[in-house]
């Protein structure tokens, strides 16, 4: 329940929030980019969450990935790329009953199409993800190597 309430409030926050005045007291941004993959394979349709840690400024960072599993990191209400800090990287991906994803920013609602997580929570649930991501000043590229066992 927890995973179904973090994807509605990124979600929310695309959605219902932003401006010019918003993301004018938001850090400074630099690129951050990168690939999933899932047991050696690129991870499409994936939604990737840059959760600052310690004390690392600003919001959460989020982008998705493309067929070839390739990503690159948007600051919630913000410029793209993310602050320079420290994070908790959470890695989602729901699927429908028919095996499709469920693509970032769209109106349907996990939970209310029967859409599932299709990966560990130790990628996708923000309190025990593995996942860590350290972004230089000069911005930088991740990999992200998930297994499914």
């Amino acid at each position: 329940m927890l995973r179904v309430w973090l994807c509605i409030a990124v979600i929310g926050g695309l959605v219902g929030c932003g401006g010019s005045e918003a993301s004018k007291a938001l850090p400074k941004t630099v690129p951050a980019k990168g690939i999933v993959t899932l047991d050696a394979k690129p991870l499409p349709d994936a939604t990737l969450t840059f959760i600052p840690r310690g004390g690392t400024k600003g919001i959460e960072c989020y982008g998705s990935t493309n067929e070839k599993g390739e990503f690159s990191m948007k600051q919630l209400r913000g410029e793209n790329g993310a602050p320079p800090g420290d994070y908790t990287v959470v890695v989602s991906r729901y699927l429908k009953p028919d095996g499709k994803a469920i693509a970032l920013g769209s109106s349907e609602m996990p939970a209310d199409v029967g859409a599932v997580e299709s990966l560990s929570p130790r990628y996708s649930d923000p309190t025990s993800s593995t996942l860590s991501a350290l972004v230089p000043a000069a911005g930088g590229e991740f990999k992200f190597e998930l297994k499914s066992r």
